[in-house]
C-alpha cells in the first residue's frame, strides 16, 4: 500500500521578521500579511472538520477502495469462460487479474506526485471517471478487436491493456489511504481506527470473484466488466459532491490563487514555491528513491517480502480455492462462497486493534517514550504464528473425507492474521521513515503488488504441478521463515534505522518541521 506524509507549513521562513523587544526576552514574530496560511480553528483545515464529516469522507474512501480491489480480482471467476471463448491457455486467461495488479504497483509511481502537487481530489476524480470507461472498453470492443487482429492478440491486447490501464488508475483510488493522515493527526485514536477500517476495505477483494461468479451465472461473463463499470460510475457522484480536497497544501494554494483573482495580487502561499520541483527532483522522489530504499533498506525489503506473501496469498486464494473445493463437489458460483471464511477472519481482526492500542499505551507509559515505531509490531507477534499455522492447517485438511469446515476454519484464521500483518507492516514503515515514508511505502507497495500479480498468474499451475497439499505447505514454510522479521525488527529496528543511509536526511527534514519559524 502507498501514503503521503508531507505537510504544509503555515508561514514561510524567509518572510518572517523577529525582534527581541520585550524585557523578558520573548520573541515577537511578524508574518507577511500577504501570506495565505491557516487561521486558528480554520473550518477549511481538514484537521478541523467535524467528526461526522471526517467519518463520512473515510467511509466513502473505503467504499471506493473496496470497489477497486474487487475489480482487480473479479476476472478470476470468469477465466474459464474467457479461455473457452478465445481459445487461449489457462495461463493467458488469468492475465487480466495479474496485469491489473501490476498496474496497481506502477500507479503510485506515476500518479502520486500529481496528487501531492495539485491535490488529491483532482487526480482521483480524473482517475475515477476513466476507470469505468476502461472497464466498458473491455466489454464493448473485445469481440471487434478479436476479428480485426486475431483472437489471441485481441484478448492479450484489449483485455490486458484495459486491465493494466485500470490498475494504474485504480492505484490512485487504492492509495486514498493518504487522505486519512490529512484528516487526523498521527496520535489521534480515531484516525488509527480509520486506518484499521481502510485496511479491511482493501482486503475484501475476495468478494470480487464471488460477485462476478453470480453475475456470470445470471448474465454472462461480459457483464462482469460492464456492471463493475456502472457501479464505479455511480460511486463517482457522492465522491465528487461529498469528498472535499484534503491535502492542505493544495487548499492554501487554491486560496492564494482565488485571492489574486479577487484583486489581491500580492497574495501567495508557501506551497506554491515548494511544489515547483524540477523533473529531476520528481524522478528522484518517485522513482529512484523508492527503488533504492526497496533494495537497500532492510525494513523496506524484508517487510515487502512478508506483506507481499501475505497479500499475495489472498489473490492466490481466489484462483486456487475453487480447485480445492471442487473435490467436495462445489462448482461456480457456490464455490466462491468459501471466500466468506476469509472475510469473517478479516472482520474478527478489526476489534483486536483495541488490544494493540492498549498495549502500545502501556509500553509508552512503562518506558516513558511515545511514537516508538517498534510498538506498531506488538500485535503482529501473534499473527506471525497464526499466519503459518493457518496455512499448514489448510494444506492438510482441504481434502475429502475430512470435513470441509476444518479447512474453512483455517481460512478464517488466515484472514485474521492477514489483516494484522497488512496493517502493522504499513504502520511500522510509516513510523520508521517519517517524512520519507512516502518513498518507502511506494517501494514496498510496488514489490507487494508484483508479488500478488505473480501468484495470481502462476498460482493455479503451481497447485497443479506441486499438488494441493504441498503447494500450501510450501507457502506455509515461507510464512514460517518470514515470521521472524517482526521479532528481529522489534529488537534491532532502532539500530537499523540509525545506520540507514537516509537517517541524516530524515533527521534534517524532521528538524525543519519542528522549527518552521527559525531562519
Amino acid at each position: 500500500m502507498s501514503s503521503s506524509t508531507g505537510t504544509s507549513v503555515d508561514i514561510f521562513r524567509d518572510d518572517i521578521d523577529t525582534e527581541d523587544s520585550s524585557p523578558e526576552g520573548t520573541t515577537v514574530v511578524h508574518i507577511d500579511s500577504n501570506l495565505i496560511h491557516w487561521r486558528p480553528h480554520d473550518p477549511e483545515n481538514p484537521f478541523n472538520f467535524p467528526l461526522w464529516r471526517k467519518v463520512m469522507i473515510c467511509l466513502l474512501l473505503c467504499i471506493q477502495t473496496a470497489w477497486i480491489t474487487c475489480c482487480s480480482s473479479s476476472s478470476s471467476a470468469i477465466s474459464q469462460e474467457m479461455q473457452e471463448e478465445f481459445n487461449v491457455s489457462s495461463l493467458v486467461s488469468r492475465l487480466p487479474v495479474a496485469i491489473f495488479v501490476f498496474g496497481m504497483g506502477l500507479g503510485p509511481v506515476l500518479l502520486t506526485p500529481l496528487a501531492e502537487d495539485f491535490g488529491r481530489k483532482k487526480v482521483n476524480v480524473a482517475c475515477l471517471c476513466l476507470i469505468p470507461c476502461a472497464l466498458a472498453h473491455n466489454l464493448g470492443t473485445i469481440v471487434v478487436c478479436r476479428y480485426v487482429f486475431s483472437h489471441f492478440v485481441a484478448f492479450d491486447f484489449d483485455i490486458s491493456f484495459g486491465s493494466f490501464f485500470c490498475g494504474i488508475l485504480g492505484a490512485t483510488v487504492f492509495n486514498s489511504v493518504a487522505n486519512i493522515p490529512d484528516l487526523w493527526k498521527g496520535d489521534d485514536v480515531v484516525g488509527l481506527w480509520a486506518m484499521n477500517i481502510w485496511a479491511y476495505s482493501a482486503e475484501v477483494l475476495v468478494l470480487g470473484p464471488m460477485i462476478a461468479a453470480y453475475i456470470n451465472h445470471a448474465f454472462g461473463w461480459r457483464w462482469v466488466y460492464g456492471i463493475w463499470g456502472i457501479v464505479g460510475a455511480v460511486l463517482i457522484i457522492p465522491y465528487v459532491i461529498l469528498v472535499p480536497e484534503t491535502r492542505r497544501s493544495a487548499i492554501l494554494v487554491a486560496r492564494a490563487q482565488h485571492a489574486r483573482r479577487a484583486g489581491h495580487i500580492d497574495a501567495w502561499a508557501i506551497d506554491e514555491n515548494l511544489r515547483r520541483r524540477s523533473f529531476r527532483q520528481i524522478l528522484t522522489e518517485t522513482l529512484f528513491r523508492p527503488a533504492v530504499m526497496l533494495f537497500t533498506e532492510p525494513i523496506v525489503y524484508c517487510f515487502a517480502l512478508y506483506d507481499g506473501l501475505n497479500y499475495g496469498i489472498i489473490y492466490l486464494a481466489v484462483e486456487a480455492t475453487p480447485l480445492i473445493y471442487a473435490q467436495y463437489g462445489l462448482r461456480d458460483p457456490q464455490v466462491q462462497l468459501t471466500y466468506l471464511a476469509m472475510v469473517i477472519g478479516f472482520t474478527l481482526a478489526i476489534p483486536l486493534f483495541y488490544l494493540q492500542h492498549k498495549v502500545t499505551l502501556w509500553q509508552e507509559k512503562k518506558h516513558g517514550r511515545k511514537n516508538v515505531p517498534e510498538n506498531k509490531l506488538l500485535w503482529v507477534f501473534v499473527a506471525a504464528f497464526l499466519f503459518p499455522i493457518s496455512m499448514y492447517w489448510f494444506a492438510w485438511t482441504g481434502r475429502p473425507p475430512i470435513s470441509i469446515y476444518w479447512s474453512l476454519g483455517a481460512l478464517v484464521l488466515f484472514g485474521l492474521s492477514s489483516h494484522i500483518v497488512f496493517l502493522a507492516v504499513c504502520d511500522y514503515t510509516v513510523e520508521s521513515y517519517g517524512l520519507m515514508a512516502s518513498s518507502a511505502v511506494t517501494g514496498q507497495s510496488f514489490a507487494r503488488e508484483c508479488f500478488c500479480g505473480i501468484l495470481a498468474l502462476f498460482g493455479v499451475q503451481f497447485y497443479h504441478d506441486v499438488g494441493f497439499e504441498w503447494a500450501s505447505t510450501i507457502l506455509a514454510i515461507l510464512a514460517t521463515l518470514m515470521g521472524v522479521f517482526p521479532f528481529l525488527f522489534y529488537r534491532y529496528g532502532p539500530t537499523i534505522r540509525q545506520r540507514s543511509r537516509y537517517a541524516q536526511e530524515i533527521a534534517r527534514l524532521e528538524d525543519e518541521e519542528r522549527q518552521p519559524l527559525l531562519n
